[in-house]
C-alpha cells in the first residue's frame, strides 16, 4: 500500500469527534439517496457512530483521490469544508463525487502553481461550491486550467500505458500499444499532436474496437518528430496506414510510407516474427490466447505491398555483391533492431558479418539487424 493511501484513509475520521457532528452526519447520510447502495447496506440496520464516520471518510477519500486534476485527498485540506456543506444539506454524495471534486481540484491546481489572484487564494472565504465555480469560469483561469488538465491527463496515461517496443534506435521508435494509455501518450505527449482516434479523448472505445482485430503499430520518426509525417499508425485488419493528421492513409499512406521509410515495414515484420511468442503472451488481455503474430505479419505484407517491397537505401545501394566497395572487407556497424543495441564487427564482406552473427545467435537472421559499412 502506498504511503499516500495510508495517510488519506484517516483524514476525515480523525477530525470528526463531536457527537453532534456525528449525529448530523448520520442524518444526512440516511436521507441521501445518491450514496452507493451496497456500501450503505453493509452498515446494517443500526450502524455505530464509528461505522458512519468511517464510511463517509472512505467515500470522501475515494471521490477526492481521482479528479480531473489528480489526487487531492492526501492533505485533507477540503475535508471539513465538504463535510459541513454535506451535513447542512447543501451537497449530496453525487455532487461530491462529481463536480465538487473536479472544481476543488481545479482550484488547488491553480493555487499550488501561484496562478490565483490574492483575493481567491484564501479558500476559507468560499461559502459554497457555486462561488468556486464562479471564479473558475473566468477566461484567465479557464485557459490555464485547460493547459494543466491536459498535462495531468498525459502524465496519468504515461503512468498507465502498456506497450511492447519492437525497436528503438537512432531513427525510429516502433511499438505495439497494449492499452489506451499508450495510444493517448503517443498522440499527445511529445512531437506532433496526432489525431488518431485510438488516442483521442474518446479513444478507449476505438482502441478496444481496433486492437481485438489485430495489433496496432505506432511509428515515430525521430528525425522529423514535430512534422505531420513524424508519427504514423498502422492497422492491417482495417487497411489503415495513416500519418499524424490522417491526411494520407490507406493505399496513399502505403505509397507515402514506402517513400519516406524504405525498408522499415520489412524490419517491423521481421522483429514481430522474432518475438512472436512474447507478443502473444502480453496481448492475451486483448484477445483470447494473444495475437497470432504470423497471421498479423502476413496481413501486413499483403495489405501494404508497396512499403513491404522497399529496402533500406543503404542496403539497396550496396546490394549483396561481395566485390562492391561498400560491401567489402572492413568494419561494419551492426544494430539489433529489437533492442537498438549496436556493435562493430570486422568482416570480409556483409555476408561474412551475417555468418558471424548467425553463428553466435542461431535463432536470428539477417533481417534482425541493420548492417552498415563504416568508412
Amino acid at each position: 500500500m502506498k504511503i499516500t493511501q495510508i495517510l488519506s484513509e484517516a483524514n476525515v475520521a480523525a477530525k470528526i469527534k463531536d457527537p453532534k457532528t456525528i449525529k448530523m452526519l448520520g442524518i444526512a447520510m440516511r436521507h441521501d439517496g445518491t450514496l452507493p447502495i451496497r456500501d450503505v447496506a453493509a452498515l446494517g440496520g443500526k450502524p455505530t457512530d464509528e461505522q458512519i464516520v468511517k464510511l463517509w471518510s472512505d467515500l470522501l477519500d475515494k471521490s477526492l483521490s481521482s479528479t480531473d486534476y489528480g489526487n487531492i485527498s492526501a492533505d485533507g485540506k477540503f475535508d471539513e469544508w465538504i463535510t459541513r456543506l454535506y451535513m447542512n444539506g447543501v451537497l449530496d454524495y453525487e455532487d461530491v463525487n462529481g463536480e465538487v471534486g473536479d472544481a476543488l481540484g481545479a482550484w488547488k491546481a491553480l493555487s499550488i502553481r501561484g496562478k490565483l489572484k490574492p483575493e481567491h487564494q484564501d479558500f476559507n472565504r468560499f461559502n459554497n461550491i457555486g462561488q468556486v465555480h464562479s471564479i473558475l469560469r473566468s477566461r484567465a483561469y479557464s485557459d490555464e486550467l485547460d493547459r494543466i488538465k491536459n498535462a495531468e491527463m498525459i502524465e496519468k496515461h504515461k503512468r498507465e500505458r502498456e506497450e511492447i517496443i519492437l525497436f528503438d534506435d537512432e531513427r525510429y521508435l516502433v511499438m505495439i500499444p497494449l492499452n489506451y494509455g499508450s495510444c493517448y501518450t503517443f498522440n499527445n505527449s511529445a512531437g506532433f499532436n496526432a489525431s488518431f482516434c485510438t488516442g483521442s479523448s474518446s479513444g478507449l472505445k476505438w482502441f478496444n474496437n481496433y486492437s481485438k482485430d489485430g495489433p496496432i503499430i505506432s511509428v515515430v520518426d525521430k528525425t522529423n518528430f514535430e512534422d505531420v509525417n513524424g508519427k504514423w499508425q498502422i492497422h492491417a485488419p482495417t487497411g489503415q496506414m495513416n500519418n499524424g493528421d490522417q491526411s494520407i492513409k490507406y493505399s496513399a499512406g502505403d505509397k507515402k510510407f514506402a517513400e519516406l521509410f524504405p525498408g522499415l515495414l520489412k524490419n517491423i515484420t521481421s522483429v514481430m516474427s522474432l518475438h512472436a511468442e512474447q507478443i502473444r503472451q502480453v496481448s492475451k488481455h486483448i484477445v483470447p490466447g494473444g495475437y497470432d503474430v504470423q497471421s498479423a505479419v502476413s496481413e501486413l505484407k499483403t495489405t501494404f505491398p508497396v512499403s513491404y517491397a522497399t529496402r533500406e537505401e543503404k542496403d539497396a545501394d550496396a546490394g549483396n555483391n561481395p566485390i562492391n566497395d561498400q560491401d567489402g572487407p572492413g568494419t561494419y556497424l551492426v544494430t539489433q533492431l529489437a533492442s537498438g543495441r549496436s556493435a562493430r564487427i570486422e568482416g570480409e564482406n556483409r555476408a561474412d558479418v551475417v555468418r558471424q552473427l548467425t553463428a553466435r545467435y542461431p535463432d536470428s537472421s539477417e533481417a534482425d539487424y541493420r548492417i552498415e559499412k563504416q568508412d
